[in-house]
């Protein structure tokens, strides 16, 4: 003979576990920061410093600007970020974001006008207000990071010839 009350029980169990499916599907997927998709890689450039040949990323728009080498490890032999603005001015850097040392170098027309070399990241957890930052000697229309050393390692300095291709700015 058959219980009384237990033949719902199937079913109860059936319902319950097509409402929590329904929920879960519901849901949006949300991916933590780690596993989202990395932009899409920047363009990038020869440029020649002196006798050598640097392959740059490029720095054009503002957001690029911004985020600059911040977050990453550190760079490639013979690469680094080239910055590059719709026009020449006085600029000043800091190292949000960063990881490593840098040369952080001031170009205007086809030469170096100046660098602040071998700075280092702020220690972790400084606030905004009280980084260090590093103004350009004068205008630069192009800011060339290289890690640091790099001038020294190189014999370069103000005065020294850079070209450039004609890369146009999208600031």
């Amino acid at each position: 003979m058959k219980r009384p009350g237990y033949s719902f029980f199937p079913v109860l169990v059936v319902l319950l576990f097509a409402f929590q499916w329904t929920s879960a599907v519901a849901q949006p997927l949300v991916l933590p920061p780690w596993r989202e998709a990395l932009p899409a890689a920047r363009e990038t450039a020869e440029i020649s410093v002196g006798t050598t040949s640097v392959l740059v990323d490029l720095a054009l728009t503002p957001n690029q600007q911004q985020l600059g080498l911040g977050y990453r490890n550190g760079l490639e032999p013979g690469t680094g970020m080239l910055f590059v603005f719709p026009e020449s001015s006085e600029r000043s850097f800091w190292m949000k974001g960063m990881r490593f040392c840098l040369d952080i170098i001031w170009i205007e027309g086809e030469a170096i006008t100046g660098a602040a070399e071998s700075v280092c990241p702020d220690p972790a957890g400084t606030l905004d207000a009280e980084r260090e930052t590093y103004p350009s000697t004068g205008p630069a229309s192009h800011v060339l990071e290289m890690p640091a050393g790099w001038l020294r390692a190189n014999g370069y300095g103000p005065g020294t010839p850079v070209i450039i291709p004609d890369i146009p700015s999208q600031g």
